[in-house]
C-alpha cells in the first residue's frame, strides 16, 4: 500500500512536472513570436520613425539641394551672362587691333619704277646711262631721231644750231605709248650749244608727266656750269607737270659723283 501510494505520488509528481515544463515551453513559444512582432513593431516603428527622418532629412537635403542647385543654376545664369559679355566684348577690345595689324603688317610700299631715258652722239651720255641703269635697276629707251645727224662734228654742230634757233621738235624713232607706269625719269644729254637738244624736248612734251619725278643728267667737253643750268631751265620749260629735281652734272667716268646723286634721291635699288 505503501509502495502504490508511493507509485501514485511519483507518478503525480512526474505529471505535475510534465505538465509545468509543458505550460513553460508553451509560454515560451507564444511569448517569443509576441515578443518578436514587438521587436518587430518597435522596429518597423523605429524604421519608421527613422525613415520618416531619413525622409525628413532627404526632404530637407533634397530641398537644401534643389535650394543649392537654383544656386548653382543661377550662378551658371550668371557666368554665362557673364561669359556672354565677355564673349561679346572681346571682339570689340580686339578689333582696333586687328584692324591696325593689317596696316602695320601692310605690305611694304610698292618700289618706285624708273625708266633711264637717254640722247647720246658721241656715246659719252650712253655710258652715264648704263651706270644709271645698273645702279638704280630701271628701264631704259635710248632717243634715236627719225632723221640721223651727221656723224661728223662740225656738220652736227651746224644741224644742232640751226635745230635750236628754230626752237624746233626733231621726230623720235619708236616712241612709247605711254610711260604713266613710271614713277621717275632720270633723262640724259649732251650739252648742245649752251643748252640740252631739241630732241629731249620733243619727248618730254610727247607726254603728261604729271605725278612724274624727273631727273636730269648730263655732260660735257667743257663742263660749264652755267651752260648745264640753261640745259636744266629747257628741261622745265618742257616737261609740263613733272616735278623736275636737281639734275646731275659729272663726266661719264665720274662713277662716285654718279652714285652719291642716286643715293641722295633715293633712287638706287
Amino acid at each position: 500500500m505503501k509502495k502504490l501510494s508511493a507509485i501514485l505520488a511519483s507518478l503525480a509528481l512526474a505529471l505535475c512536472l510534465t505538465g509545468c515544463n509543458n505550460s513553460q515551453t508553451s509560454g515560451s513559444g507564444i511569448s517569443a513570436p509576441s515578443l518578436i512582432q514587438n521587436g518587430s513593431s518597435s522596429t518597423s516603428s523605429s524604421s519608421s520613425t527613422s525613415t520618416s527622418s531619413t525622409t525628413s532629412t532627404t526632404s530637407q537635403s533634397s530641398t537644401s539641394t534643389s535650394s543649392s542647385e537654383m544656386s548653382s543654376s543661377s550662378e551658371e545664369s550668371s557666368v554665362s551672362e557673364s561669359t556672354s559679355e565677355s564673349s561679346e566684348s572681346t571682339p570689340e577690345s580686339t578689333a582696333p587691333i586687328e584692324s591696325t595689324t593689317p596696316e602695320q603688317s601692310s605690305t611694304a610700299p610698292a618700289e618706285d619704277k624708273t625708266l633711264v631715258v637717254y640722247f647720246t652722239w658721241s656715246s659719252n651720255t650712253a655710258g652715264m646711262a648704263e651706270t644709271i641703269a645698273d645702279l638704280t635697276g630701271a628701264d631704259t629707251f635710248e632717243i634715236v631721231p627719225v632723221i640721223s645727224y651727221p656723224a661728223e662734228y662740225t656738220p652736227c654742230t651746224e644741224v644742232a644750231l640751226e635745230e635750236r634757233d628754230n626752237n624746233a621738235r626733231p621726230a623720235i624713232q619708236n616712241l612709247p605709248a605711254s610711260v604713266s607706269e613710271y614713277d621717275n625719269i632720270i633723262i640724259g644729254y649732251p650739252i648742245w650749244w649752251h643748252t640740252a637738244p631739241m630732241i629731249i624736248g620733243t619727248f618730254l612734251e610727247n607726254y603728261d608727266l604729271s605725278g612724274i619725278d624727273v631727273y636730269p643728267f648730263t655732260q660735257s667737253a667743257s663742263m660749264n656750269a652755267e651752260q648745264f643750268e640753261q640745259s636744266m631751265e629747257f628741261v622745265r620749260g618742257c616737261a609740263g607737270n613733272a616735278t623736275v629735281h636737281d639734275g646731275l652734272f659729272a663726266r661719264p667716268s665720274d662713277t662716285a659723283v654718279i652714285t652719291s646723286y642716286l643715293e641722295q634721291n633715293g633712287l638706287t635699288k
